[in-house]
């Protein structure tokens, strides 16, 4: 499983990489957003973390433009479903966490300027991923919760990355020329547990579920990425 001898991706022409030995890549990402702009990615890849962050700069205020967020949630779950048998679900735990095979195996983070508000258009944007890509421990059995790419057998995280970026691409095209709930759409249909009757949508960021006989439930998206239940402070919790 190729780690840290990945050293170089291939991406579309709009992305400009960095690659990191050591450190955070949200962080970096956040650092290098004002400068470097749309389509930096910088991506770490070792012997027990999977990470990317990205640089999106919005022409929506904030309010909208934070639907970016399901636009790299779907395109992470696309691409590691482009890279594993058909059987084996990639699920969401909404907002945020990435389920493998009902296991959890990563999830995506969401960074705003902080001094944007809701009316303002933001100068940047930056969207965060990390999986588990080895549980270096002698008794993995102890962790039934989670799994990690190298147990599940992909054989490329590095192909998986480059899938993610291709597939950002394609869902913001979309977005431009479909709405974004052609984007939703795709986020929607892979939340776990599915929901047997009723309907689900995002509505303002928010996830609504409504039953057959009118009844509605708002799960809040701010609330959820604040909480990022599937990290701690060392990374994808095991």
């Amino acid at each position: 499983m190729p780690t840290a001898e990945a050293t170089r991706l291939f991406l579309p022409p709009p992305f400009s990489q960095h690659r990191l030995d050591e450190g955070c890549v949200l962080k970096e990402a956040v650092r290098r957003a004002p400068e470097d702009g749309a389509g930096t990615l910088v991506w770490r890849l070792d012997d027990s973390i999977w990470s990317a962050a990205v640089v999106f700069e919005p022409e929506q205020p904030l309010a909208e433009a934070r639907m970016a967020f399901f636009v790299g949630m779907a395109a992470l779950a696309d691409a590691l479903a482009a890279h594993c048998p058909p059987e084996r679900g990639v699920r969401f735990a909404f907002p945020d966490g990435i389920l493998y095979d009902g296991a959890r195996l990563g999830g995506g983070r969401f960074v705003t300027p902080p001094a944007c508000a809701e009316n303002e258009v933001p100068e940047w944007l930056v969207f965060g991923a990390e999986l588990i890509a080895a549980r270096n421990m002698p008794d993995p059995g102890r962790f039934p919760e989670s799994t990690s790419l190298k147990e599940e057998e992909f054989e490329s995280p590095q192909a998986v990355l480059e899938s993610f970026a291709s597939y950002l691409m394609l869902y913001f095209d979309r977005w431009t020329h479909n709405g974004v709930t052609a984007v939703t759409e795709r986020y929607l249909a892979r939340i776990d547990p599915p929901m047997l009757s009723g309907t689900r949508s995002i509505e303002g960021g928010n996830l609504v579920e409504r039953t057959p006989s009118g009844a509605e439930r708002r799960i809040g998206l701010a609330e959820g990425l604040a909480a990022c239940r599937w990290r701690d402070a060392t990374g994808p919790r095991l």
